[in-house]
């Protein structure tokens, strides 16, 4: 599969002169992905909790408790 994916990008360049450089920015782009998106999905928890919180403090001021 793999190598049907490869060949058709080779056929799409041209030449396979760019071939490796391209793979590598690949490679180095989902590493830079797969290493990010655990802080980003922490830090969206902890919006996600800070409104809770602040929506539930809201409503007791607004109810007078």
């Amino acid at each position: 599969m793999f190598r049907k994916i490869k060949e058709s990008i080779k056929k799409a360049l041209g030449n396979s002169k760019g071939f490796s450089e391209i793979v590598a920015v690949a490679l180095i782009i989902l590493f830079v992905i797969l290493v990010v998106v655990n802080p980003i999905k922490n830090t969206g928890q902890t919006t996600s909790r800070g409104i809770s919180n602040l929506n539930s403090q809201m409503e007791q001021v607004l109810n007078g408790q």
